[in-house]
């Protein structure tokens, strides 16, 4: 199957999503939050992005960054996924098992209304769900208290995967799983640092000053205020009650669930209609330039730069090396 083209440019503002293929295993217990902590960080330490916000539910994850080198994007995307890939397998007792969707959604968000409303979503996604009333009371992992709190660096265990193997039986609940987690950060003598940047998608987007960076985010606190308050009287019509953070920390590990998920992926974020009309044309024509070059490339011209922004593909095998 082709890859799909993506464009991420330096300074640019992508919102950016992956899915687990099967299961519910991103639980909201201490080990799943220790295992997701060191990947995140391990990925950034090795791929620098600036992540602004970011939630982990039981099957997914969304975040919103800034793009600084291009090619990191999908390298820390990369990192975390194999990552965690191997810890949550071995916990599972599984070998050579795929654990997420192959790739990942990535639009670029062109507008700051866009961007806003994104985040929203991201932070309201735990109400629309119908797993907690409130961000404020969901017990997975996400950067919202980071956010509030002001406290953007904090420094987790590197866990390796070595430190990881099947779970017994009497481990596979909450208490197993608090005892494993606490097991394993005792062993861990390694940290690294995580960083977050809740106000980056802002400068990106030319709000450079503390007093509209201010204002901004607490428009964005009423959004996600009210995108919580609909999902509240939805459930109230539908007759519905949220799972709760008590159910949810005691979730144990299932490797049946399947997503009802399907999503169109999109090139672009943004509420103009002119806006997205004209980067689509402009990404046209990149991908058919990369295109281009691409079948130069395989005529063994490889003088030809691919276009900036886009992540071009490994160069192709012109000759065999022939032993003497």
């Amino acid at each position: 199957m082709a890859r799909r083209m993506k464009y991420h440019p330096h300074g640019s503002v992508l919102f950016a999503s992956f899915s687990i293929e099967e299961g519910l295993v991103l639980l909201s217990n201490p080990l799943c939050e220790s295992i997701i902590k060191s990947c995140l960080a391990r990925a950034q330490t090795l791929h620098p992005v600036k992540i602004c916000h970011l939630i982990v539910e039981a099957n997914h994850v969304h975040i919103i960054l800034v793009v600084q080198n291009p090619d990191d994007v999908p390298d820390f995307i990369r990192c975390f996924k194999t990552e965690s890939a191997h810890m949550i397998n071995r916990l599972l007792g599984r070998r050579k098992r795929t654990l997420w969707c192959e790739g990942y959604d990535s639009p670029i968000v062109l507008t700051p209304v866009r961007a806003l409303v994104a985040i929203a979503y991201l932070y309201s996604n735990p109400a629309k769900d119908n797993l907690e009333t409130s961000i404020d009371r969901y017990p997975g992992f996400s950067s919202w208290k980071m956010f509030r709190n002001g406290e953007h660096l904090k420094r987790w265990k590197w866990l390796h995967r070595n430190q990881f193997s099947a779970l017994s039986r009497d481990s596979n609940n909450l208490e197993g799983y608090t005892r494993v987690a606490q097991r394993i950060l005792a062993e861990a003598s390694d940290t690294q640092v995580f960083c977050l940047e809740p106000n980056a998608w802002l400068e990106a987007f030319g709000f450079n000053s503390q007093d509209e960076q201010t204002q901004i985010n607490e428009q964005l606190l009423r959004r996600i205020r009210l995108l919580e308050n609909r999902a509240t009287k939805k459930r109230e019509r539908d007759k519905k009650n949220v799972l709760g953070r008590n159910r949810l920390a005691r979730q144990v590990f299932d490797t049946t669930y399947r997503s009802a998920r399907n999503g169109r992926r999109m090139w672009c974020l943004s509420e103009k209609r002119h806006v997205r009309t004209r980067f689509i044309q402009f990404f046209k024509r990149l991908m058919k330039e990369a295109r281009i070059v691409r079948q130069r490339w395989l005529l063994g011209d490889v003088t030809v730069a691919y276009p900036p922004g886009l992540h071009p593909p490994s160069m192709p095998k012109l000759a065999n090396v022939v032993g003497l």
